[in-house]
């Protein structure tokens, strides 16, 4: 027979479990709840946050839209710093040209080869080979066989002294001492052949490129070669004041046998092509524009153009391939 005190230890075990039990029912409860708040707190999170990353984008999008395409702001100091170079539109002429090779000479006309005025002895010499001489300088001294009294050889021209064929000691007869050449001008020589003869004429201008540089000039005489080949020769007077061009040396020139004026004529390196599209970039202030164009004739120094450039408006002519650059790099980053 169960006693009253065994009753109330069975009693209190069963109230203590039922407590556990509770308790563990509640604190799962609690925690499933806290669970869905907390989802759906991050799905109401997550909403917000891809609204919000959609109103940038749209928003972004709606300023990409506005920005006017073809078109970038570059400071001036910074254009001068890359070489960004601009030219007004305007008229020019498109030359028909044709191609001759040849070579340096001196100009006949400023060669003097000089000899003593009577044989004698060379007691004294006051030139070296290369040096320049004034009309007028002293050359030489020597002492006549006849009179036996010296003499001075002076020079006839202003020149380079481009021989020297006696020295102190030696006697001067009738054969040349010195001979100077005036190198300021000098011929480049062209030949001329047979199917080129009949384009080719006397006072045409003519673009002589030597080593890399051109030289501008026009045809000043025409003649037949003097070993017998088969083309004529045509003489075109080259610059060489600054001395850097010597005889001998090989020469390409193009002839201009043909020249068309245009209204507007753009330099051939301001061209690019931008979406597909012929353009020049026209500078307004600080702004640079790519300006699509319809061309017309061109030949390898500018080209015509037919529409989409007006007289006096400013196009780059140098260093537009950076514009293009920074407007592609822009279009890309824009894509994404």
């Amino acid at each position: 027979m169960m006693t009253t005190e065994r009753l109330g230890i069975i009693v209190m075990n069963k109230l203590k479990q039922t407590l556990i039990v509770v308790g563990i029912f509640c604190f799962t409860s609690l925690s499933l709840q806290a669970g869905e708040m907390a989802g759906e707190e991050k799905h109401i999170h997550e909403a917000e946050s891809e609204e919000s990353v959609n109103s940038m984008s749209e928003a972004g999008h709606d300023d990409h839209e506005s920005e006017p395409e073809g078109r970038v702001e570059i400071p001036d100091d910074i254009a001068k710093l890359t070489g960004i170079k601009t030219r007004k539109a305007g008229p020019g002429a498109l030359v028909r040209t044709l191609t001759s090779y040849g070579r340096l000479q001196t100009d006949p006309k400023l060669v003097s080869r000089i000899k003593a005025r009577f044989s004698g002895r060379v007691t004294d010499i006051s030139v070296r080979l290369g040096d320049r001489v004034e009309s007028g300088a002293v050359l030489a001294t020597i002492e006549s066989n006849d009179s036996l009294q010296p003499y001075i050889l002076r020079a006839p021209i202003s020149g380079t002294i481009v021989q020297r064929n006696i020295n102190v000691g030696e006697i001067a007869s009738s054969s040349t001492i010195f001979t100077i050449a005036g190198l300021e001008k000098l011929w480049a020589e062209l030949k001329i052949f047979p199917s080129q003869r009949k384009f080719v004429d006397i006072g045409q201008m003519v673009q002589v490129n030597i080593d890399d540089k051109d030289y501008q000039g026009k045809i000043m005489s025409l003649l037949p070669s003097l070993e017998g080949a088969p083309y004529t020769i045509a003489r075109v007077v080259v610059d060489n004041r600054r001395g850097m061009l010597v005889p001998g040396q090989l020469v390409a020139a193009k002839v201009v046998v043909d020249a068309d004026e245009v209204s507007i004529a753009i330099d051939n390196r301001g061209l690019q092509v931008f979406e597909e599209q012929p353009v020049v970039f026209v500078r307004e202030g600080e702004e640079y524009e790519a300006r699509r164009l319809e061309l017309g004739r061109s030949d390898d120094r500018v080209t015509e153009v037919l529409a989409g450039l007006k007289k006096g408006e400013r196009y780059v002519v140098e260093s537009s391939y950076l514009i293009k650059a920074d407007l592609e790099k822009s279009g890309a980053s824009h894509a994404h």
